[in-house]
Order: C-alpha cells, then sequence, then structure tokens
C-alpha cells in the first residue's frame, strides 16, 4: 500500500487500525493455544509436517534455584551495572520510536 499520497493522520489512523486488528489477532491466538497445544500432543510425535508448515515441539529455558552465594554475587554484579550506567552514557542504541498505545 503506497504511503505517498496520505496525510500524516491518515498515516498514523492506518497504524492504529493495523494495531487494533493485531491486538484482535492476538487474542484470537491466546484463545485458540489449549486447543492447539493438545492437538499436537495427540500426534505422538515431536514434529508435526503439514503442508503450510511445520509444528516442531520443544522444551523452554530451565529454572535454576542458584545457591545462595551465586545470587549474592549476581545481585552485587546487578548493582555495579547500574552504578556503571548511571555514570557512562551508553555506546550504542538511543534511537527515536514512536509506540502506540490503545485506548
Amino acid at each position: 500500500m503506497a504511503t505517498d499520497s496520505l496525510t500524516s493522520v491518515d498515516v498514523i489512523n492506518q497504524m492504529i487500525n493495523l494495531r487494533i486488528q493485531l491486538a484482535d489477532l492476538k487474542h484470537q491466538i491466546d484463545i485458540l493455544k489449549p486447543a492447539f497445544f493438545a492437538a499436537c500432543a495427540e500426534q505422538s510425535n515431536n514434529q508435526v509436517e503439514l503442508e503450510r508448515a511445520i509444528i516442531t515441539r520443544r522444551l523452554t529455558p530451565g529454572k535454576w534455584a542458584y545457591p545462595d552465594h551465586i545470587t549474592q554475587q549476581e545481585k552485587q554484579l546487578k548493582l555495579l551495572k547500574e552504578e556503571f550506567r548511571q555514570s557512562h552514557e551508553p555506546t550504542t542504541g538511543r534511537e527515536i520510536i514512536w509506540s502506540v498505545k490503545l485506548v
């Protein structure tokens, strides 16, 4: 779709409309997820190959219960990093972006 002939308000409204559609699609996906997971589990293998997609089973990242001394070191490192951030400028990043919050 060409945006050359649109006004800035038209472009903004187009972005809002697309974000509303995206939110609706995400909601539909969330509602379908339990049935989708159950359907995949019924296949009884780690991969389902269909004409339009390959569905693969994978594990989410694991979580560990670290000993206290490691947890303390992690907290100390986070504190040191935050102190560094307060006294130094970032070397990369800091791009201007515009965000859309739907009301």
